[in-house]
């Protein structure tokens, strides 16, 4: 694993100018780890103003036909909403992704990105590897969703746009851990409604959550799903 840069700044100041400014400073690093022998980039950081070991979250982008990318506002957003509560969280390309080696492979292998993006957070310096979770957004959802009995070392994870399809999986359904949904109420890729039906058999602790108006993309409602996302992570890990 390959430090490339570690500063304090503004995540305002990272090279995408799509990226809304955070509420506070945040301590960032620009990383390189990785995944099957494909170097990955990522982006850790801290909330500058907590010291010890701190739980972590790692957040996955949508598809990138789609303009999914670890400077994704929806990334962003969860990663300072989570910032602001005490974590530290690593948002990271998939493979074939700006500048992470490799070819995109349309969700086949990018379980393998999300898998070892985890395991770089638990062995992280200053981060509290039994305290962890995931996030998955759209495709990053459907990517751990597809895979779920692999992030075992996740003791909550959260899901924004996944697929219906995605929920049907009995392993997720099943599961012991405390888990989130988050659908869009006009939602024409997975509608809302049938995602709610999958998860009333699903074991509890489950909660399902509907953004109303709010399509698949999620654009104009990121800071209200950041703060619902954030705050049960730190439920569940604190």
């Amino acid at each position: 694993m390959r430090t490339m840069s570690a500063v304090w700044l503004r995540s305002s100041s990272l090279k995408s100018s799509a990226e809304p400014p955070p509420a506070n400073k945040l301590r960032q690093s620009a990383i390189s780890f990785q995944s099957k022998r494909l170097e990955l980039e990522g982006i850790i950081s801290f909330p500058d103003d907590i010291s010890g070991d701190v739980p972590a979250v790692a957040v996955c982008h949508s598809h990138p036909m789609l303009g999914g990318n670890f400077s994704d506002p929806v990334v962003v957003e969860i990663c300072q909403a989570a910032s602001d509560l005490g974590l530290a969280t690593l948002r990271f390309n998939f493979r074939g992704v700006g500048d992470s080696q490799g070819e995109f492979t349309n969700g086949k292998k990018e379980h393998h990105d999300a898998k070892t993006a985890l395991d770089v957070l638990r062995r992280w310096p200053g981060v509290d590897g039994k305290h962890l979770a995931i996030v998955g957004y759209s495709l990053g959802a459907a990517v751990v969703l597809d895979s779920f009995k692999l992030f075992k070392h996740a003791r909550a994870l959260a899901f924004v746009a996944p697929t219906v399809k995605s929920v049907k999986n009995r392993k997720f359904k099943n599961d012991k851990r405390p888990r989130l949904i988050i659908a869009g109420g006009n939602d024409r890729v997975a509608s809302s409604v049938e995602i709610q039906r999958e998860l009333d058999e699903a074991r509890q602790p489950v909660r399902f959550t509907e953004v109303a108006g709010a399509d698949h993309s999620m654009r104009g409602h990121e800071t209200k799903i950041a703060r619902i996302v954030a705050e049960f992570i730190s439920e569940s890990l604190n």
